[in-house]
């Protein structure tokens, strides 16, 4: 079997993961790697960096063709060896191709990675809303569909990151979110925080306590992707477990020093930041090495969400499966997971999310959707 062709086909959809002043609209792109025997490798691309289709087709393409796709370990390996290319580019190729390698054996790509499990708890992980009322009403509505657990991503996540004293109003704005959660859905429901980098040592030591009281699972995220010393000394102030890792940049090496200094209780990571698949399960063996969960990030569209779920049915040291939950007001739908897929992700009434049954990533596009808002196919 030879890669004989390779194509992106951008168009737009509207979207609610915007930060204020971003647009509704966004491009996006489906990457399609094709062979000689007929079979096609398939992801999607949410929003691409505005170099990485050029990066695929100029640079990627021409040493593609008439290659063998299933030498996933060695193309990965020479991508990543380039310096000319967006770290994305090989996590989007990797992705494709563990597709094609899925779909040529009639497997799901979770046994060629080697099944530990078919089923995972599903936590829903809220956006940024507006008021705790909001938080609350979404967090009750996910849990009567059956989710396991719920994530606050607080208001303070729209702000300016790290601003004003550990006492300032928008930490009481986001206290009062993660406190009124938790009185609406009682003890014992699983409820994680994530302000995505926004607060300062002090503001997170405080915080964090508030979280240690009201008996959160996690503190993902609170100090800056880089602070290694700052997340030391949250360690020696906390209780809560703290995670982070999910924008450390630096490929595989670059985690080694979270997960020797403990400066982490888990690591983090996802098909698109950690250069695909094949990255995402070197990851979770190091911290596996280091009796650490690697806990799995949202996937950023669904087909890399499909990815990322193959990836936690195939490791042991993954608890849970993160649903972002973007919707109109009152829907409380799962059209963020699920967009452009001719069958949606399957989530029981138990909050188990289920291994894809399907040879490659599982549910193919739905290419009459994507096609009805093309914007150009390009080769």
């Amino acid at each position: 079997m030879r890669i004989t062709d390779l194509r992106v086909i951008v168009h737009e959809r509207e979207t609610r993961t915007t930060f204020p002043g971003d647009p509704p609209t966004v491009e996006n792109a489906v990457l399609v790697v094709v062979t000689d025997e007929g079979i096609e490798g398939v992801t999607f691309l949410t929003p691409p960096q505005p170099d990485v289709v050029k990066q695929l087709l100029e640079v990627v393409k021409p040493r593609l063709l008439g290659r063998d796709p299933l030498e996933i370990g060695a193309i990965w390996g020479q991508l990543g060896a380039r310096r000319d290319l967006d770290p994305t580019t090989r996590s989007y190729v990797d992705v494709a191709l563990w597709d094609i390698a899925g779909k040529a054996a009639g497997l799901p790509v979770h046994r060629l990675l080697g099944t530990v499990r078919t089923t995972i708890p599903a936590y829903a992980s809220s956006w940024v809303l507006p008021d705790a009322a909001a938080y609350v009403d979404e967090a009750v509505a996910y849990r009567e569909q059956g989710f396991a657990g719920y994530k606050v991503h607080p208001p303070s996540m729209h702000g300016p990151r790290a601003v004003g004293a550990a006492t300032a109003a928008h930490i009481d704005v986001d206290i009062e979110v993660y406190r009124r959660v938790r009185e609406a859905l009682g003890p014992g429901y699983a409820l994680f925080a994530d302000p995505f980098f926004r607060y300062s040592y002090a503001q997170a030591v405080r915080v964090g306590r508030v979280l240690e009281r009201l008996d959160y699972e996690w503190f993902e995220d609170p100090l800056g992707p880089d602070d290694l010393d700052g997340y030391l000394r949250l360690k020696q102030a906390l209780i809560i477990p703290l995670l982070a890792t999910e924008l450390t940049l630096g490929g595989l090496p670059a985690h080694v020093l979270w997960a020797v200094s403990r400066a982490t209780d888990y690591l983090r990571g996802d098909v698109v930041l950690k250069a695909g698949i094949t990255g995402l399960v070197k990851l979770a063996h190091l911290a596996e090495a280091f009796n650490l969960n690697c806990e799995l990030h949202d996937g950023y569209n669904a087909r890399n969400n499909l990815a990322v779920l193959h990836v936690a049915m195939a490791i042991p040291n993954c608890a849970w499966f993160e649903v972002l939950v973007p919707h109109r007001p009152g829907r409380y739908d799962l059209e963020y997971l699920n967009w452009g897929l001719t069958a949606p992700i399957r989530i029981d009434g138990d909050g188990l999310v289920h291994a894809p049954d399907e040879p490659g990533l599982g549910p193919e596009p739905d290419w009459g959707l994507i096609r009805s808002r093309m914007i150009a196919e390009l080769s």
